[in-house]
Order: C-alpha cells, then structure tokens, then sequence
C-alpha cells in the first residue's frame, strides 16, 4: 500500500513540476496558450499583406488582436493566435504583416471607463479602411460588463469582413 502512495504522490509531483515549467518558461518565452503580450509585427511567415490597425482611447486600454487560418480546426495546418499589448490613452497604430487566408477579431478595451469615455478601431488594407467601429460610454459602466470597439475579419490581407462570406 505505502508503495502505491508513493507512485501517486510521484506522478502528481511529476505532472506539478511540467506544468510549472511550462508555465514558466511560457512567461519568458512569450509562447504561453498561443498567445503574445504585444502585437507582432509579422505572424506565421506573413507574406499575404499588410494590416493596419488603428486604436484611439480616451483611457488606457489593451489592443487585442487574435489571428486564425481558414482551415477545418482539426486539420493539422489549422492555427490560433491571440495577441495583446497595453496601451496609454490616444492614438496608436499596428502594422502586421499577415499570411493569406488568415481571419480574426481586432478590439480596443478601454480600462476604467467613466461616462464620456470613447473607444475607435480601424483596420485599413491597401490604405483603405475596410472595416471600423467606435463606441462612448453614454451610463456608467455596470459590473461585469466591458467597454471596447470591435471588428471580426475573415482574411485580413484581402480586407474581407467577417459578414462578408
């Protein structure tokens, strides 16, 4: 009995110091749960064209932008990455160099709005703006809920908007 304790308390402390590594090695590495703490200046390669996406807020925010091949999610060429970066009130621009079949979501949060508080994302190919949202907050925020502009893209480098399918 004691030695089948042993095994399971081994296995655990295993499985512990994996994840831990994991873990820490995904802080330093930025590859934790495919995701990235600042917004890349290329993604997977590129080469399908450049995105340009442009953020203003009245209050700090996070500038997310998620990126996502057009292919059945169990095919093994599916993947996922999602990328954010912290930014100050104001305006601030991204530009990504993106592969061709490749959709996703772009979204300015603003932290801590207050009444008044305003939010703008474009995203611009070819130096036109394909698709745009703004939002300001016109009641104070309830618990729970969030403050951000938004636009779902189905491939960036074409400009071709989510809907648009």
């Amino acid at each position: 009995m004691a030695g089948l304790l042993k095994r399971g308390a081994l296995a655990i402390l295993g499985m512990v110091v994996v994840l831990g590594y994991w873990t820490i090695k995904g802080h330093f590495t930025d590859q934790a749960s495919a995701s990235l703490s600042h917004i890349p200046d290329k993604v997977w390669g590129g080469g399908g064209g450049q995105v340009v996406v442009e953020v203003e807020s009245s209050d700090p925010g996070r500038v997310t932008m998620s990126f996502e091949t057009n292919k059945p999610i169990d095919s093994p060429e599916h993947k996922f990455l999602e990328t954010w970066e912290k930014v100050g009130a104001g305006s601030h621009s991204f530009t990504v160099d993106v592969p061709a079949g490749v959709g996703g979501t772009a979204e300015m949060d603003a932290d801590s709005p207050k009444v008044g508080s305003r939010v703008r994302i474009a995203v611009k190919v070819g130096g036109t703006v394909v698709a745009e949202d703004d939002s300001e907050l016109s009641e104070p925020l309830k618990p729970g809920y969030g403050f951000f502009a938004q636009v779902e893209m189905e491939d960036y480098a074409e400009g071709k908007l989510e809907q648009d399918r």
